[in-house]
């Protein structure tokens, strides 16, 4: 038996479907709908290139996969014969796996900035009494207790910044994650009480650190610098400050281009933007008349600032009114979702763009039905839609959250925030609200909010992993008791990439033994740092085994654990041992083991093979004659049987008669009357027992 494993990894629906495959195959594969053609070693090996059946139907896993497994012919002779009606003792089996899932994103090396906004209701507030503006929840505890919806997001990066390292580290196993930090509030502008309070932008972690390092970094960076020093929590910035609206856009910006940063050429670039305010965009206004802002540093007019003003930076300056996903000036490279695909630090990056994932927190912004939104906030000529659920307070939540989808849809990033909000994308928010707590010792204590930072993404898709090899082969071949390894099984193996043959590849497999069990393994790739399989790859190997005994019926041509495998006759598993794949599918931590289906053939067994031929007995010695004198006899070519290993339907009977008649000649000779009197009438005295001749004397043919 010949089995061939095919893997064949497709990236669209359209490339799913398999043609025959022999050692010489096309791969529908890649991006999209082209195809290349991958060449096996096969013909170099020596190796006739025999017929190759598709299997007919398909067994889905849940990994993405789907295998097959077929046999031809679907009928043979038993014990590696020849004599029976199927004319051999040979089938070939194939096994085939094609990507049914669209795999996960995968990057090598990852460098993850974290962008921390620092208004009052991301967890910042100070709660001194004397600026507590009309905030109703500040205001009944003569600003001692939180603003009403108050998130605790900055208390709780600060106190888990060590375990949200360790989470996306380990949701992204396959990928070196490393961090950096900066953070980012005040306008100086319109509402806004002036410099002094917060950064338009800061640097806190400028070198990108791993993901054991993070913890200890921001306690000595971020908090240290940014909270109010008594206490390691909260800091000056209270409702004389914006919270509305904040400087997004710089604190973006500069992140970006790397200002302070050092962003790797080697590596993909992601940033994590944590707020709950609007950009200063004029396609995201925010009404503050609605809101608590303190009535002593107020605006002209009832809006935040829409254009965000150049900057300075360590390494350059950012446009004047620079755009938040679209242009504000006619240049289309001046928005922050156009420079995430122009700035340098991001078209040299790995994946050509930088991805940005934001999380909007909740609190009293987001959530129009807030108490934080006060029912009479004092601003008469343009408080109109004030209050909890006020078509004013509807729209500057609206907008605020509308932002943060818009700028994650933009750049490949994802997107989350309050549970009750969907993105035009059909991004879902699924933060639940947790109380802030006391100013001097806050809640750090947010669920959905790890759950939200574990589960970022990392842009759009670089590599296509779908299978990456553990400690053990990824590909095993188990045959059932009755099959086994011809004498020469004349392996053959192919690893075939888009680009071409993968010279790493695995030709010949390792024989394994588990549990009394051997069996055959194979790796992709025999470099360990190699032995991962992406779309468009394709795997073949091909073998040759024999049936070994009994039963002679319809038997499985492999161990397979499927139920058709287990309900077959010596089909399922042999001491758990089975056909299979055993990979680690792209971000995760767990192994995979998909069998292969059952496939069977007919065997013949020896009850209905050709009855050997019955040789005839061995003649007797040959008794001695009388001499006879004859003349020299001219030579004649007499042809000499010679035995040859062969079935009874090449015998030649011509030939065995004529070593027959050799044989016994002289035994006719002497049996045959007539012929001994001819003999012995040539000695003289015609004399015969068998006649009626004298009684005196011996006679020819007497037996005395």
């Amino acid at each position: 038996m010949v089995p061939v494993l095919v893997l064949t990894v497709t990236g669209s629906a359209a490339e799913r479907s398999l043609g025959s495959i022999g050692p010489i195959a096309t791969i529908h594969s890649g991006w999209g709908s082209g195809t290349h053609a991958a060449t096996s070693t096969a013909a170099s090996a020596g190796v006739s290139a025999l017929p190759v059946l598709v299997a007919p139907g398909f067994t889905t896993t849940g990994s993405g996969l789907s295998l097959g497994t077929a046999a031809s012919p679907t009928t043979i002779c038993g014990l590696d014969s020849v004599a029976c009606n199927a004319g051999t003792g040979i089938t070939r089996v194939t096994l085939t796996s094609q990507v049914t899932g669209s795999p996960k994103a995968y990057w090598p090396d990852v460098q993850i900035a974290f962008v921390m906004e620092t208004t009052g209701p991301d967890g910042d507030e100070d709660h001194y009494n004397s600026y507590y503006g009309t905030d109703p929840c500040a205001a009944s505890t003569s600003g001692s207790g939180p603003i009403c919806e108050e998130s605790n997001g900055v208390p709780f990066m600060i106190q888990n910044a060590q375990s949200v390292a360790n989470a996306i580290a380990s949701a992204n196993p396959h990928s070196n994650v490393s961090f950096a930090m900066t953070d980012f509030y005040g306008t100086d502008y319109d509402w806004n009480d002036g410099p002094g309070d917060s950064w338009k932008y800061h640097v806190d972690i400028p070198s990108f650190i791993p993901a054991s390092e993070l913890g200890s970094a921001v306690h000595s960076t971020f908090q240290a610098e940014q909270m109010d020093e008594a206490n390691g929590w909260g800091c000056i910035c209270g409702l004389d400050d914006n919270f509305l609206h904040s400087s997004a856009i710089t604190g973006l910006y500069g992140t970006i281009i790397g200002s302070g940063l050092d962003w790797s050429p080697a590596t993909h670039h992601v940033i994590v933007l944590m707020l709950s305010a609007a950009p200063r965009d004029p396609a995201y206004l925010e009404n503050y008349w609605v809101s608590s802002f303190d009535h002593c540093c107020s605006g002209v007019g009832p809006y935040g600032g829409t254009c965000e003003p150049a900057y300075q930076f360590s390494n350059g300056a950012s446009p004047n009114c620079e755009g938040w996903v679209r242009s504000q000036d006619g240049n289309a490279n001046d928005s922050i979702a156009g420079l995430t695909k122009s700035s340098p630090s991001c078209t040299e990056s790995v994946g050509g763009t930088c991805t940005i994932d934001v999380i909007d927190y909740w609190d009293t912004p987001t959530d129009p039905y807030s108490k934080g939104w006060p029912t009479n906030p004092g601003y008469s000529s343009g408080s109109t839609g004030a209050g909890p659920g006020g078509s004013s307070v509807i729209q500057d939540s609206a907008h605020i959250l509308e932002a943060g989808c818009d700028l994650a849809a933009a750049t490949g990033g994802t997107w989350n925030g309050p549970s009750y909000w969907t993105c035009p994308n059909g991004q879902s928010g699924s933060l639940q609200y947790v109380e802030h707590g006391s100013l001097s010792a806050p809640n750090t204590n947010n669920p959905t909010l790890f759950t939200a930072l574990k589960a970022i993404g990392f842009g759009p898709q670089y590599q296509s992993e779908v299978a990456n090899g553990t400690g053990q082969p990824i590909f095993t071949y188990v045959p059932p008791p009755n099959f086994a390894l011809a004498p020469s099984p004349q392996y053959t193996a192919a690893c075939v990439t888009p680009s071409g043959f993968l010279p790493s590849c695995q030709t010949v497999p390792s024989v394994l033994h588990r549990n009394g069990v051997t069996y055959l393994g194979w790796n992709w790739s025999t470099n360990a740092s190699r032995n991962t399989l992406y779309v468009g790859d394709s795997w073949t190997s091909s073998f040759n085994i024999v049936n070994t005994g009994p039963p002679y019926a319809l038997d499985p041509v492999l161990a397979c654990d499927t139920i058709p495998c287990r309900a077959s006759s010596d089909g399922g598993p042999i001491n758990g041992i089975f056909s299979a794949a055993t990979y680690d599918p792209p971000n995760s931590t767990a192994a995979v083991t998909d069998s292969f289906p059952l496939a069977q053939v007919h065997v013949i067994g020896p009850a209905a093979l050709s009855a050997p031929p019955i040789a005839p007995p061995a003649a007797p010695p040959v008794p001695p004659g009388i001499p006879i004198v004859t003349a020299p006899a001219t030579p004649v070519l007499v042809a000499t049987p010679t035995l040859i290993g062969q079935g009874i339907g090449t015998l030649s009977l011509q030939a065995a008669a004529a070593g027959f008649l050799g044989a016994g000649f002289m035994r006719v000779g002497m049996k045959n009357r007539p012929i001994a009197m001819k003999v012995a009438a040539k000695s003289g005295a015609f004399v015969s027992k068998f006649g009626g001749g004298g009684t005196e004397g011996a006679g020819v043919g007497r037996f005395e």
